[in-house]
């Protein structure tokens, strides 16, 4: 991992551009910018903290003001009426026949339709990355890219060299760095240079993570080995 010139975060060693502010991380910023830095972000935070205890208050006198005062009862000031009994119906009250205007009610129980299964959604299969030409350094890091797309990380892996895996451990370097991307595009890649078992690729990557889009431009150095061209270093 490396860390930012210019804001500090952390990135992969295989990134050329800060994830955090963009800038690329081979540049660092002017001196006179590194110092002002601290006294900005100490001023911001005092900004925010006087902004927030001014807040506080106003807010809760607002709250305060909103609710509606309680209603007073007012049974003590409406006049006792006395009570009046009624008086008693000589006329004998008819018993109502419960079962001679009572509707006939159906015994027959109410069966409810069976709802049709809804049918599963189809399984969406990853695109397999296809095998590469060992002989064609451009074809590898068209398979590389095609792995990482399809998610297939132990492929994508093999195409490194021990000496790459060394220094970029795979579990780190590639199953959490590209865990949660959703596109890869390889948009081009062209041998630039061959000579003594040596092989320059340049590539032109676009990535979608997260909802965002990065594109990469740059070139992967790769080696020829007894199984073929193996990638070896990344500079993009």
């Amino acid at each position: 991992m490396i860390r930012c010139a210019w804001c500090g975060a952390r990135n992969y060693a295989i990134d050329s551009w800060c994830s955090a502010c963009k800038q690329h991380l081979d540049w660092e910023p002017p001196a006179g910018r590194r110092r002002r830095w601290p006294a900005a972000l100490a001023l911001l935070a005092a900004v925010g903290g006087v902004a927030l205890a001014l807040a506080l208050p106003a807010a809760s006198w607002l709250t305060a003001s909103s609710q509606t005062p309680p209603t007073l009862p007012t049974t003590a000031l409406a006049p006792v009426t006395p009570a009046t009994s009624p008086a008693p119906s000589s006329a004998p009250t008819a018993e109502p026949n419960s079962t001679s205007d009572a509707p006939p009610v159906d015994s027959t129980p109410t069966t409810e339709p069976t709802p049709a299964p809804t049918p599963a959604p189809d399984q969406v299969v990853p695109e397999q990355a296809a095998t590469p030409d060992a002989g064609d350094p451009a074809a590898v890091v068209r398979a590389f890219y095609q792995a990482v797309a399809a998610h297939q990380f132990d492929l994508a892996a093999a195409l490194w060299t021990p000496g790459l895996q060394a220094q970029d451990p795979p579990p780190q370097f590639i199953d959490q760095r590209f865990a949660e991307t959703q596109q890869l595009d390889l948009a081009a890649e062209h041998v630039v240079g061959e000579g003594g078992g040596v092989a320059i690729v340049y590539v032109d990557v676009v990535e979608i993570s997260g909802g965002e889009t990065r594109h990469w431009i740059g070139t992967w150095q790769l080696v020829d080995t007894p199984s073929g061209w193996l990638l070896n270093r990344p500079n993009l």
